[in-house]
């Protein structure tokens, strides 16, 4: 690099000579932070900061750049700007930047700097935004830079052009994406000499990926100026660089082009010499001082830092420094600011009630409601109410917010099991993590604490606490019915309302009316559970201690066998919607004639279905047209010469699907999501059910509850042909009840539903009540509070009168949760666990089964996980991401990550379903086993792994999903799945998990915490 030839000037004397215009790193630090952007202030830090050598710099200061607008009328501008056409904004300000006049006083003052440095030295000219590389926002790569700029014309040229990147179409909509002012708040620039790099490049000071496993400085490094780098245009050499100095971990990229100075200015491409394609750009030792440098500044800043660097000539040159503000201060990382108490976090079964973001009011109602109904669970089983308030911090904490996702917190799940004296906690912890994680230290401190904190039961205590469970699910069938007929009543009363005629003070009064006579007398759901679990149990350990040494069958095939048992059992009230759709289905296709095409109309028009729900209903069908309905139905004498015309069968449908909309309208997609349209919001989607049944003809119940039958009845077959005597007695009245358990929870299940409903209806209306006194700006504003919000609106209790600010600011942030990075399955926090939120690369780096995962040996083409109905597909799948890609389902076998009890209505379209969440007592798995459909749930990298179309093999008694051939079919060849007979019962599965201990249950599969069920199994 050449010397410079300039006048000599001390850095000091940039602001005594010409006020704030210029400033350099003799300046005050205030002056640089107040009028210099991001970073510019940063620059002067790295110069004042012992160890680096900077290339000398000026900055033209935002003071410089305001006057310039100013003087130009171009603050005007700025100020009446439309920001709604962001793309003409930037083209008028550019195009009056660049004419715009520059004072001979401020021209004079950069000539002067400029001189200072060298006229003929290169320098590089880089944008300094005054919202640029803070603590929250860093506008990387957002604003200009000009490279081997020379001479005071060329550089005032790309001075402006600096300017002009301040409302930059890119960076004003980034602002508005951050919610900052949409034109910025200034700009700085900076000149600073070029070095001629031989190898260049950027470090980190913390892995951005991995900062909490990879003790090291992460760096990457390029040929040449480090300009293809930051642009990701080539690939450099990465290097970790042990914090310790102890090693250098090296990554070599074949590098065959890199950036350099083009002859007169600017950079241009070339080629890499051959011999140094493939050679590292750094040695050890630059590596090492490199991070040396990275680790130092780290320290003297508290905060982790992303550092621009070029080595020319061996020598090392520091050229900008930012803060990574992805990660979070080095204050996180000593735990006596935020604590050191693990936390162990997992939504794995939860997913299928919760999925994704869920609003404020949705969790402030779950985390309520799982409070009432777990510190229920425990009255139930009998613990003694100075335990059950002692455990109270626990129960008020079982779930927790993770960027806008609901996640179990696993560590008070398991501390309040221990209130149980039937449950060995350590055991089912073991048996929760199954061999898809082993239980390394982390985990193991988890369950040592939490034995340390349990109650101590006597003998005669656990005898009497079991004998009171015992007596009370001898009594579970009329207790159950108790349950109902009081909860109907108080449903019954709730359907009879009109909330919208409500005040707020009524609605929030029967809210709480709902919450204490309804969920505050959930007993009998929770002691079915405890039911549920303990029969099923018992039949898990029948069928594997006693078929299979007497039918010498393999432990798959016993695990299926147990499924093929509660298959077809009947008498589950969340199936009945469906097979009301499938009636209406059946209906519609009958009542087709040569001269009445009905199913054209109902597949080809549904949004004529549609309307006449809004505009017609069962009140405009005229008496005349009813009655002539009911006696062409009803066989009269002139049914036969009177078949019913097009118009009026049009009508019978539309009334059947009112009062299907009547029964179970309130069902939704994602319905434990009180912010989630019902079907009464969106018929639509009830009708493209019914018309797929038509075109499928997929609308006989008769064949599906045979095909059940067979199933159910081939496993019976075969434990009679095995069993005798006392043995089959006793299996046979385990099973009885096995059944009956899971019967009754699905059917409680199906009231949770109802009172959802209810609940979703009440928080409307309180939204349309705070929209009418314009406290809201919306009426589903009302979901981004909660529900202690809204209580201390009525009561007058609140800390804010701003509801509608608060709203906006919660609907922004969630936005972003969704269009972010979706955290881990499984993690684990220390300390205030609030800590973590903000930054998802920390959570993705806590990942506690991405290493299992990852390491565990998979065959090509095969998935695996729990079988939950038998059947084997050969046919193309249709992956879809939520419910609205099902559109046009045909016979293909459905993948997805998870469903809820929205989707049943679209298993008898599909003929098969893998899904990559859930268990084998969640809602999908025990509703697809009373519908016949084979299907397997627990599937690891499924929506990785498969796309639509592909030819697969679905062997679901086996738990195996096969790739048979990858490359996608065309439309036109999709949904031809063949299937064969349902495999007998005895075929074989991989897991037919389950679990001994009683749990409550409110929040679909997602009250069953992980239960080892979904597991890698090898060949």
């Amino acid at each position: 690099m050449s010397e410079s030839s300039g006048a000599p000037l001390s850095p000091g004397s940039c602001r005594r000579a010409h006020s704030a215009h210029i400033l350099c790193s003799g300046d005050d630090e205030d002056d640089l932070r107040q009028y210099g952007g991001g970073k510019a202030k940063n620059m002067w830090k790295l110069s004042n900061f012992t160890g680096c050598t900077v290339p000398e710099w000026f900055c033209l200061s935002t003071l410089a750049f305001r006057a310039f607008l100013k003087e130009n009328g171009i603050d005007k501008v700025v100020d009446e700007a439309d920001t709604d056409d962001l793309a003409t904004l930037s083209k008028q300000l550019y195009d009056r930047i660049m004419r715009g006049v520059m004072r001979a006083p401020l021209l004079e003052d950069i000539g002067e700097r400029v001189a200072h440095l060298g006229n003929d030295r290169f320098v590089a000219v880089r944008s300094s935004g005054a919202d640029e590389d803070s603590a929250a926002h860093s506008f990387a790569g957002q604003f200009d830079t000009l490279l081997y700029q020379r001479g005071l014309e060329q550089i005032v040229t790309a001075i402006r052009q600096c300017w002009a990147s301040c409302f930059a179409e890119r960076v004003m909509q980034h602002r508005r994406d951050c919610q900052m002012p949409v034109t910025g708040s200034g700009m700085a620039v900076i000149v600073q000499v070029m070095i001629n790099s031989d190898v260049s490049g950027v470090a980190f000071s913390r892995h951005p990926l991995k900062p909490l496993s990879v003790p090291a400085v992460y760096i990457e490094a390029v040929h040449g100026i480090g300009e293809g780098l930051v642009s990701g245009e080539l690939d450099p050499d990465h290097y970790e660089a042990a914090f310790d100095g102890s090693k250098v971990d090296v990554e070599i990229a074949n590098k065959e082009e890199m950036f350099t100075q083009k002859e007169g200015g600017g950079v241009e491409k070339v080629a890499v010499a051959s011999e140094k394609q493939k050679e590292r750009t750094l040695t050890d030792v630059q590596a090492h001082e490199i991070a040396a440098i990275m680790i130092s500044l780290e320290k003297a800043t508290g905060h982790p830092q992303d550092f621009e660097w070029a080595i020319e000539e061996g020598k090392l040159y520091c050229l900008q420094v930012r803060p990574v503000v992805t990660l979070p201060p080095l204050a996180f990382l000593d735990r006596s600011a935020a604590g050191a108490q693990p936390i162990l976090w997992d939504n794995s079964n939860v997913v299928e009630s919760y999925s994704g973001v869920t609003t404020p009011l949705t969790f402030s109602f779950a985390s309520r409601a799982y409070t009432q109904v777990y510190t229920l669970s425990m009255v139930v089983a009998g613990v003694p109410p100075a335990t059950i308030a002692k455990f109270k911090p626990y129960l008020s904490n079982m779930v927790g917010l993770v960027r806008g996702n609901v996640y179990y917190n696993l560590t008070n799940w398991y501390r309040c099991l221990t209130c149980i004296p039937m449950i060995d906690t350590a055991k089912f912890m073991e048996t929760m993590m199954g061999v898809k994680q082993a239980l390394g230290p982390e985990l193991q401190e988890i369950i040592d604490d939490i034995e340390r904190s349990k109650p101590v039961y006597s003998i005669l205590e656990k005898i009497t606490l079991t004998a009171g469970m015992v007596q009370k699910i001898y009594s579970i069938d009329s207790m159950v019915m108790a349950f109902f007929a009081s909860f109907n009543k108080h449903y019954q009363r709730a359907l009879s309302m009109d909330f919208y005629k409500l005040n707020l003070q009524q609605q929030m009064d029967f809210c709480h009316h709902l919450f204490d006579d309804i969920l505050g007398k959930w007993e009998v759901p929770i002691l079915n559970d405890t039911y549920v679990m303990l029969f099923f149990g018992l039949l898990k350990k029948l069928v594997a201690r006693w078929m299979s040494g007497a039918a010498n069958m393999d432990e798959n095939r016993v695990q299926s066998l147990q499924n093929d048992l509660l298959c077809g059992q009947g008498d589950v009230e969340s199936t009945e919607p469906t097979k009301m759709l499938m009636r209406i289905a059946e209906f519609v296709a009958k009542s087709t004639r040569d001269d009445c095409d009905l199913q054209g109309w109902l597949i080809n028009c549904p949004e004529s279905v549609v309307e006449q729900l809004g505009g017609l209903g069962a009140s405009n069908i005229t008496e005349h047209q009813a009655s002539g309905l009911r006696r062409r139905r009803g066989g009269g004498e002139d049914a036969d010469r009177m078949q019913p015309s097009l118009d009026e069968l049009k009508h019978e449908v539309v009334l059947k699907v009112h009062e299907f909309l009547r029964r179970y309208g309130f069902r939704c997609i994602n319905e434990a999501k009180l912010e989630e349209k019902t079907l009464h919001d969106d018929p639509g989607f009830v009708v493209d059910a019914i018309g797929g049944y038509v075109r499928t003809n997929s609308y006989s119940i008769t064949a599906m509850e045979e095909r059940e039958a067979n199933i159910r009845d081939a496993a019976m077959a075969e434990v009679q042909k095995h069993l005798g005597g006392p043995q089959r007695m006793l299996f046979n009245w385990v099973l009885g009840h096995a059944r009956r358990g899971v019967r009754h929870r699905e059917n409680t299940r199906f009231a949770r539903s109802k009172l959802y409903g209810v609940f979703r209806d009440l928080f409307r209306a309180m939204g349309h009540n705070l929209f009418r006194m314009n406290v809201l700006d919306g009426k589903m504003d009302v979901f981004y509070l909660t529900i202690s919000e809204l209580e201390d609106y009525v009561y007058g209790r609140g800390v804010t009168n701003n509801l509608r600010g608060l709203a906006e600011l919660r609907r922004a942030e969630f936005e972003g949760y969704t269009a972010g990075i979706a955290p881990p399955e499984r993690f684990m926090t220390h300390g205030a666990a609030g800590s973590y939120m903000p930054f998802p690369m920390l959570l993705d780096d806590l990942d506690l089964l991405a290493k299992d995962i990852a390491n565990f040996p998979q065959e090509p083409g095969v998935f695996r996980g729990t079988p939950c109905c038998p059947g084997i597909i050969e046919g193309t799948v249709r992956v879809v991401k939520s419910i609205e890609e099902t559109k046009g389902l045909n016979g293909e076998i459905l993948v997805t990550s998870r469903t809820d009890p929205g989707w049943v209505p679209l298993y008898p379209l599909c003929s098969g379903l893998a899904i990559e969440r859930g268990s084998l007592l969640s809602h999908s798995a025990v509703v697809a086993r009373e519908l016949g459909l084979p299907t397997i749930v627990g599937v690891s990298n499924l929506m990785k792994g498969l796309k639509t179309g592909m030819h697969v093999r679905l062997d679901a008694g086996k738990g195996e999903l096969r790739v048979l051939d990858e490359n996608p079919c065309s439309p036109d060849d999709a949904g031809n799945a063949s299937a064969d007979p349902p495999v007998p019962a005895g075929s074989e599965s991989t897991d037919g998990g389950g679990l001994d201990i009683p749990l409550p249950d409110f929040a679909d599969a997602g009250d069953l915490p992980p239960t080892g069920e979904k597991k890698f199994h090898k060949e």
